[in-house]
């Protein structure tokens, strides 16, 4: 079924309404799963449907559906027009986005991706597993996914606006066998399948597992210079920067950078901008989702907080046009994303990159600490604060591996590690929705466990 034909059709349903918006989107996701070094579950699906705003006045009423025929497209419209009569008036939001042209023209669409099927997909799966296997290490859960979304967004003020992505996304996790486990873990976000190499995730990650076999616990605590790599920084920045940058968490107060413009939030070094052009990146697009043109922005420049991220509907509480920021979407998933609400959220957020590389980073500090696995990289969203247990980490003595630990606990507050930045790294890569390098700060503790 045709994305266009769904969406003029359900536009066509909302009748009279004063202004009503139709997002439209199609999905074929392809995923792999393997269990004890096992392919144990294939799955191919495809999916289409339509979301529906409708806004009587500053009543807006919202519906989703998916979509086997174009009835069902109706049948969501309509419900959306009854819902606007019974939703309460905002004080603010009374006009969806008007057409404007894009600026941005990020190509993040792999046609390789696209035609994945699930017998390519195993055979990538299975040489993941192969690679670590090789090096006497167990793969218990594994997974590969290949995805291709398409949307398009219409509204009665003319918006027309299109945009296609490609997704791969994989996670393994490897043990040792024996008296003493160690963990290991790889991941991969990226439109390119090009970028995904089996034997190299493989090796990585069994190498990973077999440096904290190695690792003992600490008997002390130490407050020296914490430096922490992309794969678990990303996730924490991820989420804070998400949070604290979102305008209608800020409207809220429920974000720790709200009524800072223009003040320092992080050391002059921290540099961060949403780039929805970078190619890198998943979610990049010249529209947002709700058809409001994309473009690059500076979060935070030199340490200074310059700008927040807006939809349509936190802008209208500003009297400001909004940013380009509105988001349905996921650079983990294909699926349903229809499904999803509008909220204010970044496309890319890309930490500029120091000078160095890793290891002429580390080699600089007489003593400090490098941290390469935890068990779950979080933040609280508002706060700052984590305390995470690390799987695998390193004391070193002017870069050289002085000892690893494991079963400690990193603990310590993200805002607060932002301000006080010693070194910046230029191995950059992609996690989730941004892109950055290893960086260290000080005022984190790791506390033994003995």
């Amino acid at each position: 079924m045709d994305l266009r034909m769904l969406a003029e059709r359900a536009l066509k349903a909302c009748g009279d309404a004063p202004q009503a918006e139709v997002f439209a989107a199609s999905g074929r996701t392809v995923s792999v799963y393997l269990d004890d070094g096992r392919i144990k579950n294939v799955e191919e699906k495809e999916d289409l449907g339509v979301s529906v705003r409708v806004l009587k006045g500053r009543r807006l009423g919202q519906a989703s559906s998916t979509c086997a025929t174009i009835e069902d497209a109706e049948r969501c419209a309509r419900a959306a027009l009854r819902l606007a009569d019974l939703a309460p008036a905002s004080k603010s939001f009374d006009r969806l986005p008007s057409p404007s042209k894009a600026t941005l023209a990020p190509n993040n669409w792999d046609p390789a991706v696209a035609q994945l099927d699930g017998s390519a997909l195993g055979e990538l799966t299975s040489a993941v597993a192969g690679a670590a296997e090789d090096r006497g290490v167990k793969v218990p859960k594994g997974m590969v996914r290949g995805g291709a979304v398409e949307t398009l967004v219409r509204n009665t003020n003319g918006v027309d606006a299109e945009n296609r992505y490609t997704l791969v996304f994989s996670d393994f996790s490897s043990m040792t066998t024996g008296p003493r486990p160690g963990e290991g873990v790889a991941s991969y976000t990226s439109p390119w399948l090009e970028g995904l190499d089996p034997y190299c995730m493989g090796v990585s990650m069994a190498e990973q597992a077999k440096a904290a076999a190695g690792a003992s616990s600490l008997s002390t605590s130490l407050q020296v210079p914490t430096f922490i790599v992309p794969s678990e920084l990303g996730n924490m920045l991820d989420i804070l920067v998400g949070t604290a940058a979102n305008a209608d968490l800020v409207q809220r107060r429920r974000s720790p950078w709200a009524g800072r413009l223009g003040e320092s939030v992080a050391s002059p070094g921290i540099t961060i901008v949403d780039d929805p052009g970078d190619p890198r990146a998943v979610l990049s697009a010249p529209y947002d989702d709700e058809g409001v043109p994309t473009t690059v922005r500076p979060i935070v420049e030199n340490g200074v907080l310059r700008s927040y991220l807006y939809d349509a509907y936190s802008s209208s509480i500003e009297g400001r046009a909004p940013s380009g920021n509105g988001l349905r979407r996921d650079p983990h998933n294909s699926q349903y994303v229809f499904r999803g609400g509008v909220s204010p959220g970044h496309f890319n957020l890309v930490i500029s990159p120091g000078s160095q590389n890793r290891e002429q980073m580390l080699s600089s500090f007489d003593r400090c600490v490098l941290i390469e696995k935890v068990s779950s990289p979080d933040v609280n969203p508002v706060t700052g604060a984590f305390a995470l247990e690390v799987r695998l980490g390193h004391v070193l003595d002017h870069g050289s591996v002085e000892r690893s630990f494991k079963h400690a606990l990193l603990v310590g507050n993200l805002v607060e590690g932002l301000k006080n930045v010693v070194a910046i790294g230029r191995d950059v890569e992609v996690v989730r929705s941004t892109i950055l390098p290893t960086i260290g700060m000080e005022g984190i503790e790791v506390v033994g466990a003995e």
